[in-house]
């Protein structure tokens, strides 16, 4: 075969030229692509140089072109009392912040830190050791008054700065700060109503600006949409008046000064509503060292107890205040009539071990006494065997009614449940002791809003400690009506149980006759309690409970009930010494205020 080499030669000639052609399409693709990572490259390029090599430029640069007043969060609304005096509110301060290593590219460290220690109340030392951060930023000082940030602002030093934001302050100090709670040095809320509420008074944020680029030029369509501003929180007005909870603290302090006790409390309840007056506990604590970051105080540095409102979270065995309900239970449930009676010898058997009364009683013994002697003389033993008589069943039903053994719901962090044993579970003598206040417990506003239930007509009412919502132009947003939550009694053993009372008060024998009030109808209960050691599983020998319940006035539907709770004081051994004294001075404010004290008896209530 024979092969034409010259027509191979040609035909492998057109082959390479073939391939070796690119056509103007294919080479436009390559210059786009040669252009595209021409650009990627330049990007990256501009992107290193600006986030790495120039990076503190452009932060000082946002810092300046973002707005100089006005902080992006939404203040949190003030918390007021029931006549619309503020209670804790929040002010805008500056926090003055600083770039080091700016601030050590442009200025001598030891000079700008001789200024600004100057100017914040710091140590040069203290400015000069955050100056030499290798730290993008640092607080130099937070929340400091406007006016020392804007002077500071004024010199324009490269790397200083400032963020705007709030501060908590509480007027009344430690007043009512169980109740009100606190925020932290940080702005944030952590006991009390602030904490509870924190959804309703805390503010929305606003949005950042954003029509303008980085030289501060409106950017074209975006003229008409500025930043969102931010929204404030709402006000709370509170169901208590300042002026009485200020005359509760200065009476429970002059009870801490001089009995020195290891808690005590004192709450203040409207019967008719389920509104708190006042509350207040000791020992206590001064919101504004925890909110102020200047002070250097957080709640780490104080005692816990301090920080507990013992009101809502304390379970104890209240003693006999409790005769208050287990007089109503005997009426109600019919058990035992007002002329039935019950002998105390001073100390019985039961369970196979001594029940005695209190105090010299155990070996003398009250007699025969009928249901109102028995509350006048706080007889243990007969309570004992009015309990017995009621039976478990129907006593514990009861006390269930009245919404023992369970928690309120009254608006504040931790709230305890209480403790009532079963009835299933019950010994003869677990119910008698139940019968004056012990083996059962209780929290005050457990035992207050129990107590007015049997007073105020049978109706057991949700006690809360807001009366209304206020939007932010001071316009109602929600009130806040009373609640009843279930009736407990008749009307008729409710009247009966005010007349026990009053007689608790009045007669010459009873207990709280300390706490009578000339003119007015006053009834009230004393109550002492052994203290249970859950640990040892039995009650601490020399340590007691000491409370008083005052209700004002008796005669008629009553306006409001008083429980004092004193814990191991080291003066005075009864509650009539101790607790009663401060029930007496909190109602005698009350009622000359409400006008109930006739004016021949305010001479003498004003006499010392």
């Amino acid at each position: 075969m024979i092969v034409n080499n010259s027509s191979a030669a040609h035909t492998s000639a057109n082959s390479s030229t073939a391939y070796s052609y690119i056509s103007p399409h294919h080479q436009a693709l390559r210059r786009l692509l040669i252009f595209v990572i021409l650009i990627a490259t330049a990007l990256a390029i501009r992107v290193i140089y600006i986030q790495v090599f120039r990076r503190d430029y452009f932060l000082q640069l946002a810092e300046a072109l973002s707005s100089p007043n006005q902080p992006l969060a939404g203040q949190p609304g003030a918390l007021r009392d029931c006549r619309g005096r503020i209670l804790a509110d929040s002010v805008v301060t500056a926090s003055v912040k600083a770039n080091p290593k700016l601030i050590r590219q442009n200025y001598d460290v030891t000079a700008v830190s001789r200024y600004l220690s100057s100017a914040l109340g710091l140590t040069v030392d203290q400015v000069e050791e955050k100056l030499n951060s290798e730290r993008d930023f640092v607080y130099l000082k937070r929340r400091v008054p406007l006016a020392i940030s804007q002077r500071i602002m004024a010199e324009h030093l490269s790397g200083i700065s400032r963020d705007l934001e709030y501060k908590r302050l509480y007027p009344g100090g430690a007043v009512g700060c169980h109740l009100l709670g606190y925020y932290s040095s940080d702005h944030r809320p952590l006991g009390g109503v602030e904490y509870q509420y924190r959804f309703v008074i805390e503010g929305q944020p606003g949005t950042p600006q954003r029509n303008q680029d980085a030289w501060g030029r409106t950017i074209v369509g975006l003229e008409n949409q500025p930043a969102l501003p931010p929204v404030p929180g709402k006000d709370l007005v509170l169901t208590v008046d300042w002026d009485l909870q200020k005359v509760v603290e200065d009476a429970l302090q002059q009870c801490w000064d001089y009995q020195r006790p290891d808690q005590a409390t004192v709450l203040v309840m409207d019967p008719d509503t389920g509104a708190i007056l006042a509350m207040a506990a000791r020992p206590n604590y001064d919101p504004n060292q925890i909110a102020s970051a200047a002070t250097g105080v957080t709640r780490v540095d104080i005692p816990k107890g301090n920080l507990i409102n013992l009101s809502v979270s304390r379970e104890y065995e209240p003693g006999s205040t409790f005769k208050v309900l287990l007089a109503a239970a005997a009426l109600e449930t019919g058990a035992v009539t007002l002329s039935d009676t019950f002998v105390c010898p001073g100390t019985i058997q039961l369970g196979g071990k001594p029940l005695k009364c209190w105090g010299r009683w155990a070996a003398t013994g009250h007699g025969r006494l009928n249901l109102a002697d028995t509350l006048a003389k706080s007889c243990n033993v007969c309570a004992a065997q009015i309990a017995l008589r009621i039976g478990a069943e129907r006593y514990c039903q009861f006390l269930r009614r009245c919404g023992i053994g369970q928690p309120t719901r009254i608006g504040l962090p931790g709230e305890a449940d209480g403790r009532l044993q079963a009835p299933g579970d019950m010994y003869k003598r677990d119910l008698a002791n139940i019968g004056f206040g012990q083996n059962v417990a209780v929290t005050d506003v457990q035992l207050v809003a129990a107590i007015c239930a049997v007073v105020n007509g049978g109706r057991l009412m949700q006690p809360h400690v807001v009366d209304r919502v206020l939007n932010p132009d001071g316009t109602t947003y929600r009130q806040v009506a009373p609640v009843l939550i279930r009736h407990v009694c008749s009307q008729e053993t409710s009247r009966t149980v005010r007349r026990l009372l009053r007689g608790v008060v009045e007669k010459s024998y009873g207990t709280g006759h300390c706490a009578r009030i000339p003119g007015v109808a006053v009834g009230g209960k004393t109550g002492t309690a052994q203290i249970w050691d859950p640990q040892k599983k039995e009650y601490r020998p020399n340590q007691h409970m000491l409370s008083f319940v005052l209700v004002a006035p008796v005669d008629t539907q009553p306006q409001f009930v008083i429980l004092v709770t004193v814990r191991n004081p080291k003066k005075g051994r009864y509650a009539s010494q101790v607790a009663a004294p401060v029930a007496r001075a909190i109602a005698v404010y009350m009622l000359r205020e409400r006008g109930l004290i006739p004016p021949e008896v305010l001479p003498k209530l004003n006499s010392p």
